[in-house]
């Protein structure tokens, strides 16, 4: 019992909320190639992220054609929602999330990062990875990907092969720790 506890306080997550981080200015415009797909695990048995969204505040997924929805098939996905939205252009409105995986649990699952944005009145999240592929993005777009990356920093530790956004606000309000219980 007791090494059951301690495995239970090993494994906990740690998710962060930034506000202004970047400026709400940043717009982004798709390719014509591209959609962008929304993911609503909300009613699903198999989540897509433990970020701890805002109701009805989901991630979104950038795809060619209905690339998205073909991606996100089989028994795991049961119950998700990938809904089409009708537009090229979001923008950013400062928002950020951190969801950083702690003591045991770090050494198998990598910490994740998102920003949320706005389309067209609605609020969604974005990895801040698919902002880093400029060939999405509309020739426009450049000067707020720019913007954006002036707060990117090397990555350190052992997976050090992109860059880590660092929001240079400094007033963090962190949320409680939650455990990550074993059946």
């Amino acid at each position: 019992m007791f090494i059951i506890l301690l495995l239970q306080g090993c494994t906990y997550r740690t998710i962060t909320d930034y506000e202004n981080c970047v400026s709400g200015d940043l717009f982004f415009e798709l390719k014509d190639n591209l959609n962008i797909y929304l993911i609503d695990d909300s009613m699903a048995t198999y989540k897509y992220t433990s970020m701890n969204f805002p109701s009805n505040e989901h991630y979104i997924c950038i795809g060619e054609n209905d690339e998205c929805k073909k991606e996100f098939t089989g028994s795991y996905y049961q119950d998700w929602k990938i809904i089409p939205i009708p537009s090229k252009i979001f923008r950013l409105t400062g928002k950020y999330k951190i969801n950083e995986p702690n003591f045991i649990l770090g050494a198998f699952v990598s910490t994740t990062s998102a920003l949320q944005i706005d389309i067209n009145n609605t609020k969604a999240w974005i990895s801040v990875y698919e902002i880093e592929d400029m060939d999405k993005f509309k020739k426009s777009t450049t000067k707020s990907i720019q913007e954006l990356n002036k707060n990117r920093k090397p990555r350190v530790d052992w997976n050090d092969w992109m860059t880590e956004f660092q929001c240079p606000n400094t007033d963090v309000k962190k949320s409680s720790w939650e455990l990550i219980w074993f059946d």
